[in-house]
């Protein structure tokens, strides 16, 4: 089966939380329906795409869509666009959203990986992150896809949130893998300059979290994740061998994908694409909701190619490196292994623990040899 996936946004949630970028609409149950019909409208004008290997539907929050409308809307993308045999089909979950009902629901349409927005199992941390659940309901939503029959499971994390302690931390973490989830994704808290705390920083009310801090809270992650057992494939994810995503493995590789919903990104063909941001304008034409597209040059595709392989823990080839930028990189990686930010082993350059913080830094260096 060729590498190829689908994205479906699902943009609802029921509130906000004030460090999201994504384009997240809160509320507006009226327009559940329509939107959906929208999302197979969409699907439609890409009939005849490739088989995909990988389904992800995610937001937002798809979950607190009605689940016999999520059900309906995934069981008519599949008819309109098919998955090949043994595709990974993903659904993401906030916890406060999921129920037995619902994840049984999912599991009947072909649902076979949930992805829950934990983000903390501190309570003082979710309430500062604005976060909707409590610990307990992370928890159930656990126990509840369990119990529908989802064996792979993912977990999201957040760190560096306010007033969050380095033994908050390490108790979220250790709570986290009490869950003996199958992937674990832990990422840093970022600062967006258009949301709430973007905003909150920028008026000086709100601190950005340091950088000492962060890393010292990656370096946490990374030793006890490791420590159970997990494989690190990308400097922010973590899973047990064989249930690494492969939808975002395509990202990361540079695959190809289509992006269906508002602000969906798609890749196909060379070309690069998004959808617009506006609710109303998708309802209105969701066939023609393309607000801008680009064709990357060979060398802009090059380079691209390294900085989001540079993410992957297992490195590049020196050799695969120099067919895809056109040079020799050798003396810039062996500069960078003097630093400490790289290994080099039978010339296969991987980023050393030190390394996946300062990921865009080794890049550029490899990119200005």
């Amino acid at each position: 089966m060729s590498a190829f996936g689908i994205y479906v946004h699902v943009p609802f949630c029921s509130a906000l939380c004030p460090y999201c970028d994504f384009a997240v609409v809160v509320g507006r149950k009226d327009v559940h329906k329509r939107y959906c019909e929208a999302l197979l409208a969409e699907a439609a004008s890409h009939v005849g795409a490739p088989a995909a290997s990988s389904l992800f539907i995610g937001g937002g929050t798809p979950t607190v869509l009605d689940p016999e409308l999520l059900r309906g809307t995934v069981d008519r993308i599949r008819e309109l666009l098919p998955l090949g045999d043994g595709a990974e089909i993903t659904v993401e979950a906030n916890p406060e959203s999921v129920t037995d009902a619902g994840v049984r629901t999912l599991v009947a349409v072909g649902v076979n990986r949930v992805s829950i927005g934990a983000q903390s199992f501190t309570p003082h941390v979710l309430l500062a992150l604005g976060r909707a659940h409590s610990v307990e309901q992370a928890a159930n939503a656990v126990a509840s896809a369990r119990a529908a029959g989802i064996e792979n499971m993912s977990l999201d994390l957040i760190y560096g949130g306010p007033g969050e302690s380095m033994q908050d931390w390490t108790d979220s973490l250790a709570r986290a893998l009490e869950m003996e989830p199958d992937h674990i994704s832990a990422y840093a808290l970022t600062i967006e300059e258009r949301t709430p705390f973007g905003k909150a920083v920028a008026r000086g009310s709100m601190q950005e979290p340091e950088q000492d801090d962060l890393a010292a809270k990656y370096e946490i992650a990374a030793e006890m994740l490791d420590g159970a057992g997990l494989h690190h494939y990308e400097i922010s994810n973590w899973a047990r061998p064989g249930f690494e995503s492969r939808h975002n493995l395509l990202y990361w590789t540079q695959g190809e994908y289509l992006g269906l919903g508002i602000g969906a990104h798609s890749h196909r063909n060379g070309v690069r694409w998004w959808n617009t941001r506006a609710l109303t304008r998708y309802l209105t034409d969701p066939a023609n909701a393309r607000d801008g597209e680009e064709r990357l040059s060979d060398g802009d595709r090059a380079e691209e190619w390294l900085l989001l392989r540079m993410r992957l823990v297992d490195g590049v080839a020196l050799a695969e490196a120099a067919a895809h930028l056109g040079r020799d990189v050798r003396d810039a990686a062996e500069a960078c292994e003097a630093s400490g930010l790289v290994t080099l082993d039978d010339d296969r350059l991987c980023l050393t623990p030190r390394g996946m913080l300062l990921e865009n830094e080794v890049t550029l260096r490899l990119l200005s040899a």
